[in-house]
Formats: structure tokens, C-alpha cells, sequence
């Protein structure tokens, strides 16, 4: 008898062969060899491109380059390289003595993206008492306490109501609450950090007396922030990135233990909607982050601290907010946690016809694809469904 067996990460690969027997020294042999990567590079140099396909090649691994590449024609090239773990490790060791054409920055990320892979259990914050491991898909409920967001506006406005609901989704099984004041839905308009920080003080402080749970701020208002913070927040999430406000970084500079959620978005919320266009949506969203990332470590913010959120439908077409769906795993790529925020969003609408609070089996499906590609943080508004969803997929998971 023989049949196909499904290994995701590196644990799996070590139980698979623990199970027949192999012994120690085998297993840590074969681990890597079990694992294969593909790993695409953007606009590299005809002479790395060429070194990278015969190197690979010469492990018995593969890669993909331009037509181009081979006759001398093209200057640049993008290229795909598919192999082990294992193979992968050995290109690394083999560019040591290669920095030319690029060459040691591709083998700085490509070490990168292994050592993300293999990473089954890498701590990635600690708050509260509380350490977050990278991959574990934790629940981020979403708390709204504004008039005017697209699906719960209203709905917590007063504070003893928004109060009652972090509670809620605390018992729910909520890993960090989210708290915003403003919404941001397209084409809504900002409404000052005055009101925006008279709407959640109160909340904070409640909820901060009641739980040790962590709490992010979700502001690009540095004033709304610092309040935040010296009320008993933890993490700052910014839909701007660090953009719209330009105080908001030395907020961030000042509390070295609170981490940032930075964003994508296309434009702001008032106007991201209007016509977004991408040549390539990864590739531009992974642009964004590295410029993003570098800006942040320039000021001192050590990449440990950042969270990285792609941003589904904010500058978004249907089309791109699939794309980003198939490929989230590759911003895991950039060495930082990954957040997902796609919860009754409105592609959903597009995809079968449903109304904000009708999308759960949407939202559902968009956090199983966000478990399965080992993200580390799911924002969700339905925290009691999310939590049996990953109860069941953690289960299945550790019963290789």
C-alpha cells in the first residue's frame, strides 16, 4: 500500500518520521528534506538570475527565469526557485562567498523565509503575563464603539453596552480586544481625536479594571494613542501604517513594549474606494511593506514589533482581495507577524448576496484560510464561531 501524506511545517515533519521509527540523528537529517519552498524574487540581475538557476540546478533543485535571461538579452528578470528545505539551507551556505549582483541580499531574505518556515513555536509578544507564539492564529474581537461603521455602527455606541460586549468576547474566547472610536469604512469622514478618544477612555479604563486581556487601539491619531496607551492599551493598530499621522511615530518610539499593527490602504478611507487599480497586488503591497518596515527601523523600531495587516478592502478591487486571500502566506516572508482583518467585508457581498451581518460563513472561510497559511492573527466580529472554527482546525492539527 502507498498513498500521499499532507506535512504543513517542520513539527509535522519530525512526527511523520518519529512514527516509522527513523531514529534522532535521521529525523534531524530528513526534517528539511520533507518541506519544499517556492520562492519567488522580483526584478533581480541577469548574472544573479543565472547564478541562482545553476546553483539551484546543482542541488538537484529547480528554477524558473525569464526566456530572456538565458540568450544575454534582459537586464533584469524575475525568477522562481522551487526546492527542499534542505536545498534551500545549502543555496545559503553556497551565496556566503557570492555578494555580488545582489546576491547577499537574496541570501539574507531567502535565509529569512527559512527561518519563518521552520519556526513552529517562535515567540512573538509577550503582553500581560500572556506570550504569543507565531503561527497560533490568535482571535482579535473587533469592538466599534461609533456610529457609522459598515457592519456594527451603532450597535455599541453607549458605553455600558460597548462594555457589556468586550466582556462578551472575552468570555467568547477573545485573545486581544480591538477598540476603535472612528470608523473607517469607504468614504467615511474623520471626526478628531477629541471625540474619537471621548468614545473609548471610558471603555479602556473599564475593561482594563475588569481583564489583564491585551488591547490595541485602532487610531492613526497620535493624540487618541498616547491616551490609550496611559489608560492600559497595548497594542497600537494603524490602518495608515504610520502615514496620516505624523506624531503617531514617536508615540510608538516612546512605549518600546508596544508593538504597531501597520496596514495597507490605497489612499484614505474617504477615497480608497474610487477606482483602485494594481499592476500586481502582492508585489505592491510588498513593496509597501518594506518601505514601511525600513522606515520604522530608521526610528529606532525594531521589526519585532511590528505586525504587518494587508489590508482587505481598504483600496481594494474584488479581484485583489482574492489574490491577497490565495497569498497570504507571503508576507510571513518579511520576517514579521501576519494579521488578517477580512470579517464581513463587503467582496463577501460580491461573492453571494448578503448583508454586513449575513457574512459569517464568508468570514469563516476567509480565518480558515488565514489558519491554514499559519497566520498569527485573525480580527474578526464573530469571536464565539471563530473560536470553535480554530478549536476544530487545532484539533485536526495535532493529529498527524
Amino acid at each position: 500500500m502507498l498513498y500521499e501524506i499532507n506535512i504543513n511545517n517542520h513539527e509535522q515533519s519530525k512526527i511523520v518520521l518519529s512514527q516509522i521509527s527513523v531514529t534522532q540523528e535521521g529525523i534531524e537529517l530528513m526534517a528539511d528534506k520533507l518541506l519544499h519552498l517556492n520562492i519567488k524574487l522580483k526584478n533581480i540581475k541577469l548574472a544573479a538570475a543565472n547564478i541562482l538557476k545553476q546553483e539551484m540546478l546543482s542541488l538537484g533543485a529547480d528554477a524558473a527565469v525569464a526566456k530572456g535571461v538565458v540568450i544575454g538579452k534582459d537586464e533584469l528578470s524575475d525568477a522562481v526557485l522551487s526546492g527542499s528545505i534542505n536545498q534551500f539551507r545549502k543555496l545559503v551556505c553556497k551565496l556566503e562567498r557570492q555578494s555580488w549582483f545582489g546576491l547577499s541580499e537574496i541570501k539574507t531574505r531567502i535565509n529569512t523565509i527559512i527561518q519563518q518556515y521552520i519556526s513552529d513555536k517562535k515567540e512573538i509578544m509577550h503582553m500581560r503575563g500572556r506570550t504569543f507564539y507565531s503561527g497560533n492564529c490568535y482571535i482579535m474581537g473587533i469592538l466599534n464603539i461609533t456610529p457609522d461603521s459598515f457592519s456594527d455602527g451603532n450597535k455599541y455606541f453607549e458605553t455600558n453596552i460597548a462594555i457589556q460586549r468586550c466582556l462578551e468576547m472575552i468570555d467568547e474566547g477573545a485573545d486581544i480586544i480591538d477598540i476603535g472610536g472612528e470608523s473607517s469604512r469607504p468614504g467615511s469622514e474623520p471626526i478628531g481625536h477629541e471625540e474619537e478618544i471621548k468614545r473609548i477612555l471610558p471603555v479602556i479604563q473599564e475593561i482594563r479594571r475588569q481583564s489583564d486581556i491585551p488591547i490595541s487601539i485602532d487610531t492613526y491619531n497620535s493624540e487618541t494613542a498616547r491616551a490609550a496607551i496611559d489608560s492600559g492599551a497595548d497594542i497600537i493598530n494603524d490602518i495608515s501604517a504610520l502615514r496620516l499621522n505624523h506624531d503617531l511615530i514617536n508615540v510608538v518610539k516612546e512605549n518600546i513594549h508596544v508593538p504597531i499593527i501597520l496596514m495597507h490602504m490605497l489612499g484614505e478611507p474617504k477615497t480608497m474606494q474610487v477606482n483602485p487599480y494594481y499592476d500586481d497586488v502582492i508585489n505592491e503591497i510588498m513593496v509597501f511593506f518594506e518601505e514601511r518596515i525600513n522606515y520604522c527601523e530608521q526610528n529606532g523600531i525594531d521589526r519585532q514589533r511590528l505586525i504587518l495587516d494587508p489590508g482587505i478592502g481598504f483600496g481594494k478591487r474584488l479581484e485583489d482581495n482574492l489574490r491577497i486571500l490565495h497569498h497570504l502566506s507571503t508576507f510571513k516572508s518579511l520576517g514579521c507577524p501576519v494579521m488578517l482583518g477580512a470579517s464581513r467585508k463587503s467582496f463577501i457581498n460580491k461573492l453571494y448576496q448578503s448583508k454586513s451581518d449575513e457574512r459569517l460563513i464568508g468570514s469563516l472561510g476567509t480565518s480558515a484560510l488565514a489558519y491554514q497559511q499559519k497566520m498569527d492573527f485573525v480580527r474578526v466580529h464573530d469571536v464565539k464561531e471563530h473560536k470553535q472554527l480554530l478549536t476544530v482546525l487545532n484539533s485536526v492539527e495535532a493529529h498527524i
